[in-house]
């Protein structure tokens, strides 16, 4: 009897077990999982975000030449060398042009003092005037031919016509060249240009007044300098977009820190004010917030309300620049919607904002 009460205890105790642990179970499966998602808040907005990627362009830069042919018998620069305004760059021999030099000055003191002389003897009457103007046409010739001797012999000289840098050095010291052919390259390190493509249906964006640039050079990361545009095209003949370059336009650009040289890559940032082309109602959400059904078009968002999703129909009218988008229809300045796992919500569902 004794055995028999006890296993009906033990009995008891395993189906008061079992039942306790189904409750649970079944608790556990209703209990329902609420999703945090990560939002935003809609804003109204007309500022528009671009970025391009450009490359640095001198301003002033010349190839220069000497003007008569010859032998260099000096060639001081380097590449990447800075000379400053009326440094000597190369030197031709002279020899040859001096000889010619020489030939044309007697020539025209010759003429000169034969001149005077004819003047004196036409106020007395004792030359002819058809030979005092043969004696002045003589004078002319031999004048020029001197002028031109002497500015050969200046020629021979090659000087810096501003400060910079010789970015490439096309002859050898002793090498003979011909008149016209490039010795170096010559630029003008302090005064730089940015230029850069931006595709044509963003033209309004530079008509605009109400824009600025600044610049990010690669090997400055980080460092933002304020530019002004400089010029661009409003035509794309080839498709390829619209030119355009912009100059640094910044106090903190010192040259002495940031050595930037022609053919340095950079980041150039747009912003844009376009109040005066947008809807007064126009409200702008990240793009990431924004999705499609399947095979549909029509787009949508998930607002937060009463601490659950809602879908919201939207009309996007077109991506600001900056990951955003612009809306005129569907959403209200101020509410909020989700910006990430918008494909695994359902409408209603419950969710808990994630705290940043």
């Amino acid at each position: 009897m004794l055995k028999m009460i006890n296993s009906m205890s033990r009995n008891l105790m395993l189906a008061g077990l079992c039942l306790l642990l189904f409750a649970c179970g079944e608790t556990e499966t209703k209990r329902e999982v609420i999703r945090t998602v990560k939002v935003a808040n809609v804003e109204s907005s007309t500022e528009i975000k671009k970025d391009f990627s450009g490359v640095v362009e001198a301003v002033e830069y010349v190839k220069l030449a000497f003007r008569v042919s010859g032998q260099i018998v000096e060639l001081p620069v380097i590449e990447g060398q800075k000379v400053k305004k009326g440094d000597l760059i190369a030197k031709i021999d002279p020899r040859e042009i001096s000889l010619q030099y020489a030939a044309d000055k007697a020539s025209y003191e010759t003429a000169s003092a034969q001149l005077d002389r004819n003047k004196r003897l036409l106020e007395k009457q004792a030359v002819s005037k058809q030979d005092y103007e043969v004696c002045v046409a003589n004078y002319e010739k031999a004048k020029s031919a001197y002028d031109l001797s002497t500015n050969n012999m200046n020629d021979t000289y090659l000087v810096a016509p501003f400060n910079g840098s010789i970015e490439r050095r096309y002859v050898e010291n002793f090498q003979r060249v011909n008149s016209g052919e490039g010795i170096v390259q010559l630029v003008n390190t302090n005064k730089l240009r940015i230029k850069f493509i931006m595709p044509d249906s963003y033209l309004y964006l530079l008509k605009n007044k109400n824009h600025s640039f600044s610049v990010e050079f690669d090997m400055f990361k980080g460092r933002k300098f304020n530019a002004q545009i400089e010029e661009y095209l409003d035509i794309s003949t080839n498709r390829a977009g619209i030119p355009v370059s912009v100059i640094i336009d910044d106090a903190k650009f010192d040259r002495n820190v940031y050595e930037i040289k022609p053919g340095f890559t950079c980041n150039i940032h747009l912003n844009s004010d376009i109040s005066s082309y947008v809807q007064d109602n126009m409200m702008v959400i990240p793009l990431s917030a924004v999705f499609e059904e399947a095979a549909g078009s029509q787009k949508y968002v998930w607002v937060i309300e009463n601490g659950k999703v809602v879908k919201r129909t939207i009309r996007m009218e077109s991506p600001t620049g900056n990951a955003h988008a612009y809306i005129s229809e569907g959403v209200k300045v101020g509410e909020t919607v989700v910006t990430a796992g918008v494909h695994q919500l359902k409408d209603g569902e419950a969710v808990k904002i994630l705290k940043k």
